[in-house]
């Protein structure tokens, strides 16, 4: 990961406004993203349907660039739009392109289905940016109803071996010494986490946790996910040993015997894995899996709650904007709206609870906006430090801000610190930014809000959204810092604390 800045001279472009597209309205056709294939036409097969399995093949009119979902679901009480949002919101938080498929035609064998019930499969299109187009497919089929014998081994595993016994999938053995299981809100290394994990184990094999969306759960993409989840960490440790000139190995993340470790999940259907590795890298072979678990939302905490609302924030330079910070997910992330007094973007806003603070970082708002005889590009709320730089996403997002309450009561906006990364840039101001062809434009000419920045309760509306004008940034000249790491598997982070 890598820390952009831009160092750049503001020179107005023509003074005309933005033509931006809602997040939640639904384009006309003139506006699709003309990128996607929204004449992709999904459709879904399921033949030699058993007690417990079922297999599904998918296929498409479209081409290998067109990707798409497919998931199975016994709710027949939604409609497939709903189902359709549902999963496509799950995918959007997810930070992951894995579940992603190209092929235009795929087959995948369901298991662990209940007897006498009946499911859908659906397959739609959806981008890697999360946006959903073409023609989904559909269909609905139901298992049989008496259930039949499962067979399986019971082979013996207290060693450090080949386990048999163990039913093989893609190239993979279930290990039966090993044991995953949910165990939900807990403490490790003397801190307190939501979603731990345990794996039972009475073998010596040595071993890797990973959590997968129930809904993507596909034994027979079981090695595919093993090298990926395995390739994603190694990429992660060279990362992290090349900037901070430590020699770390996979073999330091490795469990033997019992193990927990604790995952920052959002609401919704899971599976945890166990997948075996050696001190090498190597895949082994071997894997287990958790039941189906679920993860409910939070109640809010009144601490929580006390950040909902609307805010007067006024800056270091007089320039005051008045906000809104709604609910995202219970005790998580909040949800900002009126920066630069702006109604149209939504800002998601970290929460860390131990702190009782709000953390603002760089992040992609949304892509494919139709900025009218502009044309299409990306938005982006990114920071600029005090000498009129903007820092872009390019290597990764980052810390800009964070509010918290001062001694008295008084909240503040402050910059984000961090005196353990050399060059950390001073920020101070957070903005919108359209990048358009790599060209960068602010979304106003106005004077922008300067942090530190008071933060006080507001009365009555919030402000109608000013006019998007927008000022071309120029970039001159690069330079690169070195950001921190914040890469995390589970409860584990990689630093000289935890090692």
């Amino acid at each position: 990961m890598k820390f952009v800045k831009h160092f750049s001279i503001m020179a107005l472009a023509a003074v005309v406004a933005l033509v931006v597209t809602s997040c939640n309205e639904p384009k006309p056709d003139d506006q699709k993203n003309p990128n996607l294939n929204h004449d992709l036409t999904l459709e879904v097969d399921v033949e030699n349907i058993t007690t417990e399995t079922a297999k599904v093949k998918v296929t498409h009119n479209g081409t290998s660039e067109d990707t798409w979902l497919g998931f199975v679901t016994s709710d027949l009480t939604k409609s497939d739009s709903e189902l359709i949002e549902a999963e496509a919101a799950a995918f959007r938080v997810s930070s992951a392109t894995s579940p992603l498929r190209a092929s235009k035609s795929y087959v995948q064998i369901l298991t662990n289905l209940t007897p006498g019930t009946t499911y859908k499969y659906i397959a739609f299109g959806i981008s890697e940016e999360g946006e959903v187009y073409g023609n989904y497919g559909a269909l609905e089929f139901t298992t049989q109803g008496h259930a039949g014998d499962n067979g399986g081994g019971n082979g013996d595993n207290n060693g450090s071996g080949d386990n048999g016994g163990g039913t093989i999938v893609d190239g993979m053995r279930e290990n039966n010494a090993w044991s995953v299981e949910y165990i939900g809100a807990g403490t490790l290394h003397e801190q307190n986490f939501d979603n731990i994990v345990k794996v039972t184990s009475v073998d010596k094999n040595p071993y890797i946790m990973t959590v997968v969306y129930a809904s993507e759960w596909d034994p027979t993409q079981l090695k595919e996910l093993a090298e990926y989840v395995v390739a994603d960490l190694k990429n992660y440790i060279n990362e992290f040993n090349s900037y901070y000139g430590s020699s770390y190995t996979i073999a330091d993340w490795l469990f033997v015997g019992d193990g927990y470790d604790a995952f920052n999940l959002y609401p919704g259907y899971y599976k945890a894995l166990a997948i075996g590795c050696d001190e090498k890298g190597a895949i082994t072979g071997l894997y287990a899996v958790s039941e189906t678990f679920e993860v409910k939302e939070q109640v809010a905490s009144a601490a929580f709650r006390g950040w909902l609302g609307n805010w007067d924030i006024v800056g270091n330079n007089d320039v005051t904007y008045t906000i809104n910070i709604a609910n995202g997910l219970a005790n998580k992330y909040f949800y900002m709206s009126y920066w630069e007094n702006d109604q149209d973007f939504l800002v998601r806003v970290d929460y860390n609870a131990d702190l009782d603070a709000l953390f603002f970082n760089s992040q992609l708002i949304q892509a494919d906006v139709n900025f009218g005889e502009y044309g299409y590009g990306n938005l982006y709320f990114v920071g600029f430090d005090r000498e009129g730089g903007l820092y872009t996403t390019e290597g990764g997002d980052y810390g800009i801000a964070i509010a918290g309450i001062l001694d008295g009561g008084q909240r503040a906006i402050v910059r984000y610190e961090d005196d353990s990364i050399q060059g950390y840039p001073f920020f101070d101001y957070m903005q919108f930014i359209a990048d358009l062809g790599g060209k960068y434009y602010r979304l106003t000419n106005t004077e922008v809000l300067q942090m530190p920045a008071a933060m006080n309760p507001a009365g009555g509306q919030v402000a109608a959204p000013a006019v998007k004008r927008p000022s071309e940034v120029t970039p001159l000249r690069t330079k690169v810092a070195k950001p921190e790491m914040v890469y995390t598997v589970g409860a584990r982070k990689f630093s000289a604390v935890n090692f």
